[in-house]
């Protein structure tokens, strides 16, 4: 029986090793121009800290450390606020030859934001040689929180206190909207050019072409005026847009594209960001914590002149994903079936594991709080539940009436119900509820793949070997209201995030293949509808 088992299986994991070898490969991209990036956006928050924590003072030695990495990379930092801690990034950064791009916080709230402002002409007229600008209010007009004008006003009123250059930042359609008294007050405009998040999102290959689309807008609407480039950059995790693809390798591409750019330009700018901020994970999902240049580690995620890879630790991920596929083998005891059979759960395991790998990667990424990673424990054990029924031949996980599963539930049956038809109903009911998610709330929303990979082509593969695809469903109410939200979902998701997101589409492909799992419901009531005499 070993020897059965062990040539299928050595020859799996060396598909397995193939497949994240593949993943991993390094890219080569234009190196940087330069060693030294003119002005990076500098956010000190770790771990579970957060602005949105009142109380949170960020320790001086925390900042002094950040300052210390950075330092190499950049002279200069630009921070949002002068709370929490952060006026000590001033003297810090002063102490080490450093520049500060000076934020004031302006929020709807003037009580708070009179404090800042105080606080930042205190640092001004303190550390006059360390602060390059001071940028009052960021993007307070996307928000909506102060007219343009009150904008104008205090950008007035904070350059004549410390006669330093003076600015506001926005979003650069927000600054072609902006009243001429915000235009004028400024020594220059500060813009936000961020070609992911733009309403038509330009991929990393292309987004050097959007970039000086916007410049010359901006120019020609704005001749003679000084343009800064406040934030620009790219996410390296979290869900397409179109075909904006968030990767290490993008983000390193247009950055490096973009440096090439700037400099035979002779353009001011600032990168989006220092550090990745896991914060920022719960208000704009898993993209918004990922835009550093350095992971939370404090790693840098790439260099500036070498090859890049995704998965630059691939020969550990394919090694878990293995022990993984062993694993699911061992709790499926699955029987010798001949050498063809053997190979083909070989397969099947090392493929399952490896898409598991990846959900796993995806949860580390994506959780925030623990309740989010109790979830994503419970889906990893899901797939893992389902991967292992399936090498083990258990057709009943993808056959079993769902109606006999909800009956136990309500306590509208008392009789045991198989473990198989309960995993079936949770599978198919968690898959509806993020289609249904995804379809009414998906701007910060990401694509499971992985999660329901496994299930949707297990499902499939074993209806389809116990020759009952499609096969009628008795009293299937419970699959035709789902197989209606899986085809209803589909559709709306394939248009409304277009034919470049191979994220949506791949996961509108997985509704479908659910959908074919649960069609034979219909199967009665077309019958019955179809036998109607015409009038």
């Amino acid at each position: 029986m070993a020897r059965l088992w062990g040539l299928p299986l050595l020859l799996a994991a060396l598909a397995a090793i193939g497949f994240w070898a593949y993943l991993g490969r390094p890219v080569d991209l234009p190196p940087a121009p330069e060693p030294k990036l003119h002005c990076v956006s500098y956010t000190p928050f770790r771990g579970d800290q957060t602005p949105y924590d009142r109380s949170l003072v960020i320790p001086p030695a925390q900042i002094a450390e950040d300052l210390d990495q950075l330092q190499p990379i950049t002279d200069c930092v630009r921070i949002y606020a002068t709370d929490q801690g952060l006026d000590q990034v001033v003297p810090l950064a002063e102490a080490r030859g450093m520049q500060v791009l000076l934020g004031i916080w302006i929020s709807a709230e003037p009580a708070i934001f009179e404090l800042q402002i105080e606080k930042a002409i205190e640092l001004a007229r303190a550390h006059r040689q360390a602060i390059k600008a001071i940028i009052v209010g960021n993007e307070v007009l996307l928000r909506g929180e102060q007219s343009g004008e009150t904008l104008a006003g205090l950008v007035t009123r904070v350059k004549q206190a410390t006669g330093l250059p003076t600015t506001y930042a926005d979003v650069w359609g927000f600054w072609q909207k902006a009243p001429k008294a915000l235009v004028d007050a400024v020594d220059y405009m500060t813009i936000h050019i961020l070609p992911y998040w733009e309403d038509d999102p330009a991929p990393s290959t292309m987004a050097i072409p959007h970039l000086e689309y916007v410049l010359s807008e901006m120019q020609r609407q704005f001749p003679g005026k000084r343009l800064m480039i406040g934030e620009t950059g790219w996410p390296s995790a979290g869900r397409a847009r179109e075909d904006a693809i968030p990767s290490i390798v993008d983000q390193a591409r247009y950055l490096r594209d973009f440096l090439v750019y700037a400099k035979a330009h002779e353009l001011d700018y600032n990168f989006i960001e220092a550090f990745d901020q896991p914060w920022k994970r719960q208000q704009e999902g898993a993209v918004g914590g990922y835009w550093g240049l350095f992971d939370t580690a404090r790693h840098a995620k790439f260099d500036w002149f070498g090859p890049v890879s995704n998965h630059p630790n691939w020969p550990w991920l394919a090694t878990i994903s293995i022990l993984v596929g062993l694993g699911a083998l061992a709790l499926a005891r699955p029987g010798t079936a001949g050498w063809r059979g053997t190979a083909a759960r070989s397969f099947a395991a090392m493929a399952g594991a490896a898409l598991i790998t990846l959900q796993a990667e995806r949860a580390h990424l994506i959780y925030v709080t623990h309740a989010d990673l109790a979830v994503e424990i419970g889906l990893l054990l899901q797939s893992l539940a389902v991967l292992a029924a399936a090498l083990r031949g258990n057709a009943e996980i993808a056959t079993a009436p769902l109606g006999t599963a909800t009956r136990w539930l309500l306590a509208l049956d008392t009789r045991p119900v198989p473990v198989a038809a309960l995993l079936r109903l949770i599978v198919l009911l968690g898959a509806a509820t993020i289609a249904l998610a995804l379809a009414f709330d998906s701007r910060y929303r990401g694509f499971p793949l992985a999660t329901y990979a496994v299930p949707a082509f297990a499902f499939l593969a074993l209806q389809w070997r116990s020759g009952k695809l499609l096969a009628p469903i008795v009293d299937g109410r419970e699959e035709r209201i789902l197989s209606a939200i899986f085809v209803a979902c589909t559709a709306f998701i394939a248009w409304f995030e277009g034919p470049l997101n191979w994220q949506a589409l791949s996961f509108c492909g997985l509704l479908l293949l659910f959908t074919l799992n649960i069609a034979g419901a219909w199967r009665g009531p077309l019958r019955r509808l179809s036998a109607v005499p015409a009038a």
